[in-house]
Order: structure tokens, then C-alpha cells, then sequence
């Protein structure tokens, strides 16, 4: 018995998403076809994929209700995401529900989103006439894993294909429970660059952001939408945030960190609104959550909550599509301060052209503002004013000449050789006279000595 038990584990049929038989027909390859819009289609269903995607367990049925006979209709091949689904949640033992979801859509910007009477057929309808998201605008059927983490599952769970697959055989245990399951031990299934990349998707588009129509709360007219709006992915990317998760860090807030915090992630709604996670009486708690800038909450701190996001003069000096509208023009901060930038930049070029007229050819200039310092703490030199000073101090130490002494000199650099012979002679007669002097005292003491 225990042998048959253990027998039947190891060898345990692999899980059946498919018991209404669709995947009889839609598992055939080549089931191309060319729709009444002329637009290429496919009937075929990849069923490994299908198993091991997000909807791997959920039979067709639950989705595509209308279903019970062959050919099908098109409109009874609609799907309905709001409706629920037969399986069970694990957690709570309770049908599993896209309804919760949809409640917070319709609280939302985006609440004209189509979320049922989705078919194959209508999604270029729904591109071209719709200006607010579905839900498979920004969602699809892909692998419980994503490509993008997969590499990092193959490196942090290389064992479950041999601890785990010698209970659990089949290949839709391993790619959708086992995937299920796995994949909450990697991480969170979008990273913020993904996030963004789904709101970037249509917000990155300027002309279908020029062609969306904004109503107002309180005279509920339409109007067109402001350049802010417009921009709002550009200006969001240069911002430290944006750039931060451009570049991988896991510091920078989403889109959605900052206008769907809690919740389903869905309830997006505008600024204006007082119940809006971007309304500015809000920002103290969106700013403030966990993980975030938690001083944010602290009285005093209003002004950082209060910074522009999507501050139009991180972009561009004028409207983009607009450059030469005189409004766009003034209304732009770049304009404006750039003003100063202008003057400084004119003053430098009248001193360029005084330097150039009159003191290019000025072995040395020194600066008028902070010269004199340089001299003095660089270079070591004594300041302009001391130097001045000490000049004229010399000048009064130094007596002047003489002019009789001035001219005997000169008569003597005339005369030459004959003065300068003239004063030799003169020396050596001196010379003699004082030998002769000498000599006669000398014989005057000795004839004293004698007398005595």
C-alpha cells in the first residue's frame, strides 16, 4: 500500500487546464487567418504556453462564457475581466475575482477603459477609438515568470527541476504552480522599470497625449490637454527618480509608487482630486510611506512635498510643438532666467573689446578686483601702494649732488689723461714732502737726546 502511495507522488499526472477540450482544435499549428479587416490573425494556441502563463489554470470557459457550440460566434467569444473566475483562491478559499479591480478602475482617471466584449477582433477598434486603457492595453497573458527574471530564477532555483520534480512531475506543475509559487521568492513580478515602461506606453506618446480630451470637475466641458500633461513622461525622466530607475536602482519611485500607492494599483486619480495620493494635502502620507522619504510626514517639511514633478522648465524654453508663440514664450522660466545670463554675457564682451582696444600690447595687467592679493599671498610679492611707497622713500633718503661738484666732474671726464697725470704728480710731490717731514723730525730728537 505505502509502496503504491509513494509509487503514485512521484508519478503524479501533471495538472489539466483544459477540460472543455479547446486546445483539441486551437493546439493545431497554422491556424492563420485574414479577418474582415483585412488584418492577419491566428487561432493557434501555444498550449505549453498557455500552461505555464498567468492564466495557465483557468479553463477557456471562464473567460469565454458564451462558448457551447462549433463554429464560434464572434460576440460569444467575448471576455468579461471583471467577472469571476472558477478557481479557487489558495489563501482564502474564496473564487478568485477580477472585481475588486475593476471598483478601483472606475474610480480612475482611466475608468473609460474598456474592461468587457474583449475579442481578438476588436483590439484594433479599441486603439484607434479609445483614449483610455483596457486592461489588456497594459496587461497580457504572459509566463508567470517573466523573461526579464528569468535568468535570475534559473540562478537562485537551479535545484527545482531535481528536488522538486522527483514529487512533482509534468511540465504545467513546473511552469505554472511551481512558477506560482517560486517566482514570490524572486521578487515582485514587475520591477519599476516595467512599471513605468506600461504608463510610458501611452504617456510617451505625444500625439496621442495631444489628442486626449481632459474634462473639467466643475463645468464638466472638455478641453485639451495642458503641455504639462502632455510632457509628462519627459519631465518625469529627468528627475532624480526617473533616472534613478533607469539606471537599476531600486531608490527611485515609479509612477505608480506616487499616484496608486495602496490598494490594486489602479485607483489613479487626478491631482485636482482631494482623495488623490498626488493631491497636494496627500503628499505628506505619499511621500512618507515606507521605505520612502519618511520626514516627508513632519510639520515644516511642506515645501520638499510641494516639489514639481513634472516641472516644464526641465524640458525646453517654449512648447515643443509650438516654438515661436509669443505666449509659450514668456510663460517659460528658461526665457526669463536667461535674462541674466544675457547681461553677463555682454558685459564680458565690452570688457573683451576695451582689453583688446587698449591693453593688448600690456606686457602685464593685473586685475583690478583681487589683483593686488594675488601678488601679495601667491606670489609673495609686496603689494602695488607699498612698492609706491617705498619708491618715494628712497628717492627722499637720496641727497642731490652738488652742481660745482657736478660740473668739476665733468671737466674732468673732458680733459682725460692730462688731469688724471696732473693729480699723480701732485700725489707724489705730497708723498716726498711727508718723507722730508719726517726725517727732519726724526733728526731733531736725536740731537735733543745728545744734548741731554
Amino acid at each position: 500500500m505505502f509502496f503504491v502511495q509513494g509509487h503514485e507522488q512521484v508519478y503524479a499526472n501533471s495538472r489539466y487546464s483544459d477540460p472543455d477540450g479547446c486546445l483539441s482544435c486551437h493546439a493545431y499549428k497554422g491556424l492563420d487567418y485574414i479577418d474582415e479587416f483585412g488584418v492577419m490573425r491566428s487561432a493557434t494556441i501555444d498550449s505549453s504556453h498557455y500552461a505555464s502563463s498567468l492564466h495557465g489554470s483557468v479553463p477557456c470557459k471562464d473567460c469565454h462564457r458564451e462558448v457551447v457550440d462549433y463554429p464560434h460566434e464572434v460576440e460569444n467569444t467575448e471576455a468579461d475581466c471583471s467577472e469571476s473566475c472558477h478557481i479557487e483562491e489558495p489563501s482564502k478559499g474564496v473564487k478568485y475575482s477580477h472585481d475588486v479591480i475593476h471598483e478601483e478602475m472606475v474610480k480612475s482617471v482611466h475608468e473609460g477603459g474598456w474592461y468587457k466584449g474583449l475579442t481578438g477582433g476588436n483590439r484594433l477598434e479599441e486603439i484607434e477609438t479609445e483614449q483610455d486603457p483596457s486592461c489588456r492595453r497594459c496587461h497580457s497573458n504572459t509566463l508567470y515568470i517573466a523573461e526579464t527574471q528569468l535568468e535570475q530564477f534559473k540562478a537562485d532555483f537551479d535545484h527545482a527541476e531535481t528536488e522538486c520534480g522527483n514529487c512533482h512531475q509534468g511540465q504545467a506543475w513546473m511552469g505554472q504552480f511551481g512558477g506560482h509559487i517560486l517566482r514570490r521568492l524572486v521578487g515582485r513580478r514587475w520591477n519599476n522599470q516595467e512599471n513605468n515602461d506600461m504608463c510610458i506606453a501611452c504617456h510617451g506618446d505625444l500625439d496621442k497625449m495631444r489628442d486626449v480630451e481632459q474634462e473639467d470637475p466643475e463645468t464638466l466641458e472638455k478641453h485639451s490637454p495642458s503641455d504639462r500633461f502632455v510632457h509628462s513622461a519627459d519631465s518625469y525622466a529627468k528627475t532624480l527618480h526617473g533616472r534613478l530607475i533607469v539606471d537599476g536602482s531600486a531608490y527611485g519611485a515609479s509612477c505608480i509608487d506616487c499616484h496608486s500607492p495602496e490598494g490594486w494599483k489602479h485607483e489613479i486619480r487626478a491631482f485636482t482630486d482631494p482623495q488623490s495620493a498626488s493631491h497636494p494635502d496627500n503628499l505628506p502620507k505619499t511621500c512618507g510611506q515606507s521605505d520612502c522619504h519618511g520626514y516627508a510626514k513632519k510639520p515644516g517639511n511642506e515645501g520638499f512635498t510641494l516639489t514639481d514633478m513634472h516641472d516644464m522648465s526641465l524640458l525646453s524654453l517654449t512648447r515643443m510643438h509650438k516654438p515661436f508663440q509669443a505666449e509659450a514664450l514668456f510663460e517659460s522660466k528658461w526665457f526669463w532666467s536667461s535674462w541674466p545670463l544675457l547681461l553677463a554675457g555682454l558685459v564680458f564682451a565690452i570688457s573683451s573689446a576695451i582689453w583688446w582696444i587698449g591693453f593688448r600690447h600690456v606686457k602685464k595687467i593685473i586685475p583690478i578686483v583681487g589683483g593686488d592679493r594675488f601678488e601679495r599671498v601667491m606670489i609673495g610679492r609686496k603689494s602695488k601702494a607699498k612698492r609706491k611707497t617705498a619708491a618715494k622713500g628712497a628717492a627722499v633718503k637720496k641727497a642731490p649732488k652738488p652742481r660745482a661738484e657736478v660740473t668739476e666732474k665733468a671737466v674732468i671726464a673732458e680733459t682725460g689723461a692730462t688731469q688724471v697725470s696732473g693729480d699723480t704728480k701732485q700725489k707724489e710731490k705730497s708723498e716726498a714732502s711727508g718723507e722730508s717731514n719726517a726725517k727732519q723730525l726724526k733728526t731733531n730728537i736725536n740731537q735733543e737726546d745728545n744734548g741731554v
